[in-house]
């Protein structure tokens, strides 16, 4: 499987995950902690059904939780813009 590097923004367009390696295609559903690049927000080390903000803006990203044994951000689809690869 090809990586791709993204960049996950929220809706107000303000960065929050820069160069995620997202390995499979489809849209964006979870952020693997372990896997983003630049965290602008500070989640590692947060608790497990954390929620998490923009920095900037405020607007819920998502929420912290474990995904096949990993931390994960649970991403709101409502809080960050579309992503499909």
């Amino acid at each position: 499987m090809a990586v791709k590097i993204i960049d996950v923004f929220c809706k107000n367009g303000h960065l929050v995950f820069g160069k995620y390696k997202k390995v499979k295609s489809g849209f964006l559903m979870k952020c693997y902690i372990d896997m983003i690049g630049e965290d602008c927000v500070g989640t590692t080390g947060l608790p497990n059904e954390t929620d998490v903000l923009c920095p900037t803006c405020k607007v819920r990203i998502g929420r912290i939780g474990m995904r096949h044994g990993r931390p994960a951000v649970i991403i709101n689809h409502g809080g960050v813009k579309q992503i499909k690869t």
